[in-house]
Parts: C-alpha cells; sequence; structure tokens
C-alpha cells in the first residue's frame, strides 16, 4: 500500500493520549498506525451513521404505507359492517313495530351496557 506523508499540526493534549495509546497497547503501535486506526474507526463511524440515517427513512416510509393501507381496510370494513348492522335494525324495527320511545329506552340502555363493560358482550347479561 502505498503512502502519502503530509504534515499534521497536534496540540500537545492529542500527543499526549497518542503516547497513553501506545502504552495501553501491547503490540506497540507507532504514532503513525494509531492515527491510522482512528481515521479508519472515525470513517466506519460517519458512514454507518449515513447508512442508519438511510435505512431508517426507508423503513419509516415502508411502515406508514403499510399503516395507511390497514387503515385505508379497516375503513372500508367498518363503513360495510355499519350498512349491515343499519340494516338489521331496520329489519327488526320493522317486525316488531318498536315505537320511538322504545327504541330510545334500549339504545340508552345499549350504550350503558356497552360503557360499562368495554364493549365485551356477554350474551346471557343481553337477555335481561
Amino acid at each position: 500500500m502505498k503512502k502519502i506523508q503530509i504534515s499534521v499540526l497536534l496540540p500537545d493534549s492529542a500527543i499526549d493520549k497518542l503516547e497513553s495509546l501506545q502504552k495501553l497497547e501491547k503490540t506497540s503501535l507507532s504514532r503513525n498506525q494509531l492515527i491510522e486506526q482512528a481515521i479508519d474507526f472515525y470513517y466506519g463511524y460517519k458512514t454507518s451513521e449515513l447508512n442508519q440515517g438511510y435505512l431508517c427513512s426507508v423503513v419509516g416510509q415502508k411502515i406508514e404505507g403499510a399503516l395507511s393501507r390497514v387503515t385505508d381496510r379497516t375503513a372500508r370494513l367498518q363503513f360495510k359492517e355499519a350498512v349491515e348492522i343499519n340494516l338489521l335494525t331496520r329489519l327488526i324495527a320493522s317486525q316488531f313495530d318498536i315505537d320511538k320511545m322504545t327504541y330510545e329506552k334500549m339504545r340508552k340502555t345499549a350504550v350503558d351496557d356497552v360503557k360499562s363493560t368495554k364493549g365485551i358482550i356477554n350474551i346471557y347479561e343481553a337477555q335481561r
């Protein structure tokens, strides 16, 4: 590997750190080798940071797209269910000829039941 000589001005504190690292290293690396390792380490750190940012944005976009599709599908299913429930309600009301006062009373009871049970339906309690 071809090496190019450059001049680097470092503060005394950086030189002290280099000498401390030389003492810690058991293979007795030169200052040049330690600086090369530091540059390699920093280069890897920065490039992985860039890759991480890119990957996060791509994954985020994919998740947003999937959530959007799920939301749309759920809304369509809820609309279909609402239509069927409306139809069933109209059929039952027409069969039993329920007046408005009775309907309102039954509706209030239903709302209270759903609130108290948090939407969990017990068929045996519904027969009261």
